[in-house]
């Protein structure tokens, strides 16, 4: 309850902020021309400053129309902008035959009488089927022939009424508008509070035209009709801004869930592009070591066919986890020379020099992914650097450092600033532009990191870190054994 009390009273604030800016330029007009300042001439100044802010009104819901493509909305729109464009005929007939219309009182009375059954059937349709033409359109052209139809009404013969026939027609008028007010509060598929807004505009600004000529008034009712003119566009313009705010913030909504859904789906796109590149790596070493035990083999030393078997069977057996999705790899205790060894001798197999010694060091990783990194850093070297590559693996402090080294001509500093970006290639580049990615999150995804030290024609170094294992792992693992 506290919350609709604040929000009804927001709502008051705006409509009433609104009522202001909308009656501005009335007393501007009243205090600039002094011939305006009867009421009779202000009635008419006040219809050329409401006609067309309900216009305003009419144009908003047709946005509105075309973000939600609600029929309902379409039918508001349409009787909206019908009320605006006969408005404005209206006052243009006021100002070029100002005692004309009190003479033609009865063919102008009928003129509305169609116009507000009109009306009535159109909120009646609404209700029941679809507006299948623009709206917009409809409406203007219904609001120039009724206009059309009063100015020919003016050369008709006169047709005096009596007053009390002029207050019979007028309240036969105003029944319609209540009619219309009460079917538009019943249409379907459009919230509540539009419908009860729309209602009361209804109402209120079919009230001050009948308060005006040629039906009986005096100056005292121009005053209430002019008032109420006011209050009427106001809270059409405060509905159909908030309708439009609604419906932005819905598309808004919408638009951020699509992106949201776009970058998952581009997330899942990455996670299988980059599994494929390992694969594809994996496989490219098994097929090359494959080859060479086939085509060499009576050639080949017993060391060198050792050598060759012991990276077929890593590669093959690295390539099965990286096919059994469910595989969810943790750091462990790694001997750094029997993992590289088989990553080495691949490379050195496919004519590649490159400069390793065993260090004897260990580390806390996951073997797989320290496998790929030196694999991708070696692929990286041989196809930019065209020279040999040197892999040293040093301790600095309580860290492990995988170093991998070319002389080759650099890397540019534009490039280097966003080396590891998803689909980043260097100038000549014809790979994929995500190896180093990949090198990168797999490095940081098991608390290690990747950076790269190069100066343009000085060489390249990428520089691996992972955290040392520590002498007591052993003895953790087995201690947690016997516990269990």
């Amino acid at each position: 309850m506290t919350y609709r009390a604040e929000d009804l009273l927001r709502a008051g604030l705006r409509i009433l902020a609104l009522a202001f800016f909308i009656a501005l330029p009335i007393a501007i007009v009243m205090w600039l021309v002094p011939a305006t300042r009867d009421l009779d001439r202000a009635a008419l100044v006040h219809e050329l400053v409401v006609y067309p802010s309900v216009l305003v009104g009419g144009m908003l819901l047709y946005v509105c129309w075309r973000l939600a493509h609600n029929e309902t909305t379409a039918w508001l729109t349409a009787v909206v902008t019908l009320v605006g464009v006969q408005g404005l005929g209206v006052a243009a007939i006021r100002i070029a035959q100002p005692g004309a219309m009190g003479e033609h009182a009865g063919w102008l009375a009928g003129i509305d009488l169609a116009v507000q059954t009109l009306m009535v059937v159109m909120a009646a349709n609404a209700a029941r089927r679809p507006l299948t033409v623009d709206p917009l359109l409809v409406a203007v052209v219904g609001g120039v022939l009724v206009t059309v139809a009063r100015m020919a009404a003016l050369g008709l013969p006169t047709t005096a009424l009596t007053e009390n026939q002029l207050r019979g027609l007028a309240l036969v008028l105003f029944a319609g508008q209540v009619l219309t007010a009460a079917l538009v509060l019943r249409l379907p598929h459009s919230p509540r509070w539009l419908r009860a807004r729309i209602g009361v505009v209804a109402v209120v600004l079919g009230l001050s035209h009948l308060m005006i000529s040629p039906y009986p008034a005096n100056e005292a009712g121009n005053g209430v009709a002019i008032g109420l003119g006011v209050l009427g566009t106001a809270v059409l313009l405060d509905a159909a801004y908030m309708l439009l705010k609604v419906l932005l913030q819905r598309q808004r909504s919408t638009v951020r869930s699509l992106h949201d859904r776009v970058e998952h789906l581009e997330a899942g796109v990455r996670i299988d592009r980059a599994r494929l590149h390992e694969i594809g790596t994996t496989l490219a070493g098994i097929a090359n070591a494959s080859t060479l035990l086939h085509h060499e083999s009576f050639s080949m030393t017993p060391d060198r066919r050792r050598a060759l078997e012991r990276a077929v069977d890593a590669e093959a057996a690295r390539l099965l986890r990286l096919m059994d999705k469910r595989h969810v790899a943790r750091p462990e205790e790694t001997d750094l020379d029997t993992l590289l060894e088989p990553v080495v001798t691949a490379h050195r197999e496919r004519g590649r020099v490159v400069h390793w010694e065993s260090c004897g060091l260990k580390a806390s990783c996951r073997p797989d992914d320290i496998a790929e990194v030196v694999n991708i850093l070696l692929e990286n070297a041989a196809q930019h650097a065209g020279t040999g590559t040197e892999l040293t693996v040093r301790r600095v402090g309580s860290s492990i450092r995988i170093h991998v080294s070319d002389q080759g001509p650099g890397i540019p500093p534009d490039v280097a600033g966003n080396l590891f970006a998803w689909g980043r290639r260097g100038p000549g580049s014809n790979g994929q532009g995500i190896g180093l990615h990949i090198a990168h999150r797999l490095m940081t995804e098991q608390g290690g990191d990747l950076v790269v030290l190069s100066c343009p024609g000085a060489g390249t170094t990428f520089v691996a870190s992972l955290p040392e294992a520590s002498e007591d792992w052993g003895d953790a693992d087995d201690g947690g054994k016997r516990d269990a």
